[in-house]
């Protein structure tokens, strides 16, 4: 059974349906801690975005990257290159049709700018040099990634958010929410760095050398942050969030004791903290 959940855990890496399933399972996340109802196809949408980032971001790592640097993601994008690209295909024409007909026009605005700046990330990230180390001197690839990919996690339930709704509940109580999980796709992408001992920016080297402290704080501000939700829907954001961030200590303490594909798949899994509280969460919105 647990080689099974290994497996499966890795084919779940492999075929780069992490990233979208915390995208879509956080993007509900948020509206339901906002009073909010997602579609299905608003989180479909999202999951769709962020694999099709996803596969063209690890296929220009496996052309780009000095072949010591590759990670078992890459080399098996580059091996199933013409397969991913083929099934990308129909994946993209399925999303540009569903967002041009079916997209609400203020999600669509806010997509339109986070889709710009995702895709200067990945030309600034893969332009015409084979050195990460040269790739990195300048951009902290961390810090874009958490940051575009927290903004478009929380793009569905900010577009349905005016100020204030009727109870009481706006963009200036969602906005903390999403920094804090802006810190945890950081703190994600400082793990993998430091697990898999990859050249980074000075930024996140100086991270990966004070984890356990940084990630101790983002924990108890999390903490706080929940004593002090202005809801219960937003509490259990906080708690998710400091319940990731307890996750992340203890694998960074249990580090040598995982391969560093495992630790990857782990630090994505750290991530599924929402699942942790979805009774409540459903409950919570049927109210």
């Amino acid at each position: 059974m647990a080689q099974r959940l290994y497996n499966l855990a890795e084919w779940w890496h492999l075929l780069s349906l992490d990233a979208p399933t915390v995208a879509a399972l956080w993007s509900w996340f948020f509206a339901r801690a906002m009073h909010l109802h997602l579609p299905f196809l608003a989180a479909l949408l999202l999951a769709l975005g962020t694999w099709l980032l996803y596969v063209a971001d690890r296929i220009l790592d496996g052309l780009r990257q000095r072949k010591g640097e590759l990670r078992e993601r890459h080399h098996f994008h580059a091996r199933h290159r013409t397969a991913f690209l083929w099934a990308a295909l129909p994946v993209l024409i399925l999303f540009a049709w569903f967002v041009l007909t079916r997209m609400r026009p203020e999600a669509f605005r806010d997509d339109l700018w986070i889709g710009v700046f995702a895709l200067l990330y990945l030309f600034a990230v893969h332009r015409g040099t084979n050195s990460a180390s040269t790739r990195t001197s300048w951009l902290p690839k961390e810090l874009a990634v958490a940051i575009l990919f927290a903004a478009a996690t929380a793009v569905p339930a900010w577009s349905r958010l005016g100020a204030t709704s009727a109870i009481g509940l706006g963009k200036e109580q969602l906005a903390p929410a999403v920094v804090f999980f802006a810190l945890l796709c950081w703190i994600n992408c400082v793990s993998i760095e430091k697990w898999e001992a990859g050249h980074a920016h000075s930024s996140t080297r100086w991270a990966s050398l004070h984890l356990r402290p940084i990630v101790t704080m983002i924990a108890l501000f999390s903490l706080a942050a929940a004593l002090l939700a202005p809801s219960r829907g937003l509490m259990a954001v906080y708690l998710a969030a400091l319940l990731s961030s307890g996750l992340f200590v203890v694998l960074d303490a249990r580090s040598a004791h995982f391969s560093p594909l495992h630790l990857r798949i782990a630090a994505d899994a750290a991530l599924l903290t929402p699942l942790a509280f979805f009774p409540f969460a459903v409950a919570h919105a049927g109210r």
